[in-house]
């Protein structure tokens, strides 16, 4: 535990020994402004971090926005589409011709194209969402380049 004056102060030079300085100065001599310095850097340091996971934060929040809204917008359009079709089937029925050959074939190219575009719709939202996230992830990583960058440029003021 000798060594805590030593770290905290310190030394004072020797004819011997060079000084060395300790966190507040040295040979005991209290450095407040290199402190302060220590100390706002380490600050700054872990406010850029907190920063970053607030971003990741909110950049999940949005991810998770964007795949409720992708499933609700693929939820109406499916619903639309059942409609159209049965809309379709009625025509068909109305009009007296059998559900084969023609209308038959245009009833399954409706139904192929209804699904494609609630699919299309889905991958939509998953891409949007997929993006959030990877925002997110940066966001995080920025926050700990930030706060690494900090703390060396400020490691480099002393050494």
């Amino acid at each position: 535990m000798a060594f805590l004056p030593a770290l905290a102060f310190g030394t004072a030079a020797t004819a011997t020994t060079a000084a060395t300085t300790g966190l507040f100065g040295a040979g005991g001599s209290f450095a407040l402004g290199t402190t302060l310095s220590t100390v706002g850097t380490a600050v700054g340091a872990l406010g850029a971090i907190q920063a970053g996971k607030a971003d990741a934060k909110a950049a999940q929040y949005n991810a998770d926005s964007a795949r409720a809204e992708a499933q609700a917008r693929e939820t109406a359009q499916r619903t639309a589409a059942q409609r159209q079709l049965g809309s379709i089937r009625a025509g068909v029925s109305k009009s007296g011709a059998t559900m084969a050959g023609t209308p038959l074939a245009v009833l399954s190219e409706s139904a192929s194209n209804a699904e494609i575009d609630a699919l299309n719709t889905r991958y939509s939202g998953q891409r949007e969402a997929a993006l959030y996230e990877a925002r997110g992830r940066n966001a995080k990583t920025a926050g700990y380049m930030r706060a690494g960058t900090s703390l060396l440029s400020s490691a480099g003021k002393y050494f």
